[in-house]
């Protein structure tokens, strides 16, 4: 009868050992890089959300509902996206104002992180962002999305990279541009 081996050598652990260490040393620095929510991916999926979010509500509701693209002037604050729904002024009845909307599935406000802000929003070849701090998206009733280009920009380090959402009327989603691109109708 032939005796079995139940341990690990030596050379054995330090070979493992040390596969492990050059591996964390590759692919470690590469997690710790970027926030992951400031990563373009993740901005377009949470604005994706949240539109999908509010056409739902509008084509159920049969209300216009709006996008506020909320930008902070002071450098240290945050940007943040919400979804507010139309209703009638309890002091005004014949009159409608715009009042945040709840949802017991999903949050209805987004905040950016801190290193990413609003450069500008679009729509048509107006940037509506240039004069106020914030601009508006609406969605009616039929689930089309009014057409807007949201330019958002991010440091790393000294440098500010930024890319573009363009909003696609019909479908009612924004779509990843990798560079800051303006309207060009």
């Amino acid at each position: 009868m032939k005796p079995t081996r139940s341990a690990f050598t030596m050379i054995e652990l330090l070979v493992v050992l040390l596969l492990i260490g050059v591996a964390s040393s590759l692919f470690l620095p590469r997690l710790f890089r970027r926030n992951p929510a400031a990563s373009w991916t993740t901005i377009l999926d949470e604005m994706n959300n949240l539109v999908f979010f509010a056409r739902q509500e509008a084509i159920v509701n049969n209300r216009v509902y709006r996008v506020v693209f909320q930008s902070d002037p002071n450098p240290a604050g945050l940007d943040s996206i919400k979804v507010e729904e139309e209703t009638d002024d309890p002091n005004k009845p014949s009159r409608k104002i715009f009042q945040p909307t709840f949802s017991y599935y999903m949050p209805t406000t987004y905040s950016f992180a801190s290193v990413v802000k609003f450069k500008a929003i679009y729509q048509g070849k107006t940037n509506v962002l240039h004069d106020q701090n914030h601009a508006f998206c609406y969605i009616i009733p039929t689930g089309l999305v009014q057409d807007t280009w949201v330019q958002i920009v991010r440091k790393e380090g000294a440098a500010e990279i930024g890319s573009t959402y363009r909003m696609n009327p019909f479908l009612g989603r924004f779509e990843l541009i990798e560079n800051l691109v303006k309207p060009e109708r």
